[in-house]
């Protein structure tokens, strides 16, 4: 089928992507954040910058009818490398710290500023925004929400793995008791690509004490081996409790390549409950992490995202399953407005 047919046809709903607002804010999540080290290289440039033109030129060319865009700043990594830099004497490291603090924390809420107005200047666009509990602290994380929620994002997005914490961190469990109060959406990363990385089951005791959070998990858990690892994890979670969802986003365009059976994923959805899945695509993350050969002059590589809409309009699903993945299940779950 033909992709513009496909979204004709039928409501997409990008549930996961990444803006960036600029060439050198793109430059610095390449560099600095996704490619960082001798041991993790790729091209000398992004195949994609995903500024705003770019993500309008993707949603046109696809016919996606509308995006949210994840915003999230790598805090974690400044605040790490900024204490290489703090002076030795007690008395001026703690005040050199509590400055470092502070304006990492004013770049979060400056990004996330950033992301709510373009939000809101765009109607086929809408927002999570990011937080950092260890930089930001309590106060100022959950004033940053209301601030931001009252105004029009409509969820939160962590990188905790970024922070430097486990989901199960009691720092955490404020951020989740006014989350949960507020039914606010909360969208996680739990894969196993790493040790001690974020995993599904480091939310279990969270959701015991908070069993209402609206938990998305991004990729669906990601295990190395497909209904393995962190995806058993998430299903686990997912079957216990019906506030727990996910989004596609890393999974479909591995159908197309033939590392997961259509057959297999399908059911795979259904015991998760097709109605708390969402599509996504992590454009523009997801085309730097994979990516092809180089784009012609001008444009911009988005091969990962169409294959992720091959899948969502090919595999096995019900026409009602369909529907509901593509776009009804997100716009549902988090309030989105027609």
């Amino acid at each position: 089928m033909d992709i513009l047919d496909f979204t004709r046809s039928v409501e997409v709903i990008d549930a996961h992507i990444h803006m960036q607002r600029s060439v050198a804010h793109t430059q610095e999540l390449y560099h600095y954040f996704l490619y960082r080290g001798a041991a993790r290289s790729g091209p000398a440039n992004p195949p994609v910058i995903g500024t705003l033109d770019q993500v309008q030129a993707m949603m046109e060319r696809t016919g996606v009818r509308h995006a949210n865009v994840l915003m999230f700043t790598w805090s974690g990594m400044y605040y790490r490398d900024g204490q290489f830099t703090l002076p030795d004497d007690p008395v001026d490291r703690a005040r050199a710290d509590a400055e470092l603090r502070q304006r990492i924390a004013r770049r979060i809420c400056d990004y996330n500023e950033w992301s709510l107005q373009t939000a809101l200047q765009n109607r086929n666009l809408s927002c999570f925004v990011g937080i950092d509990p260890v930089v930001m602290g309590e106060r100022a994380m959950l004033a940053e929400i209301e601030d931001k929620i009252r105004r029009g994002a409509k969820g939160v997005k962590s990188q905790f793995t970024d922070c430097g914490i486990l989901a199960n961190d009691r720092r955490l469990w404020p951020l989740y008791d006014y989350l949960q109060a507020h039914e606010i959406p909360l969208q996680m990363v739990c894969a196993e690509w790493a040790p001690g990385l974020n995993r599904p089951s480091h939310c279990s005791e969270a959701l015991a004490d908070f069993p209402k959070l609206r938990l998305i998990f991004s990729h669906i858990g990601h295990g190395h081996h497909f209904g393995q690892g962190t995806d058993a994890e998430f299903l686990e979670l997912a079957q216990k409790y019906p506030y727990v969802c996910g989004d596609l986003s890393l999974r479909l365009p591995e159908v197309i390549d033939g590392q997961i059976a259509p057959d297999a994923l399908v059911a795979h959805l259904r015991r998760i409950g097709t109605d708390r899945v969402f599509y996504g695509s992590n454009f523009s993350l997801n085309e730097m992490l994979r990516p092809g050969p180089a784009p012609s002059e001008g444009d911009f590589q988005m091969s990962e995202t169409l294959k992720g809409l091959a899948a969502l309009a090919t595999l096995p699903l019900t026409e009602d399953e369909r529907a509901d993945i593509a776009g009804r299940n997100f716009r549902r779950w988090v309030g989105l407005g027609r």
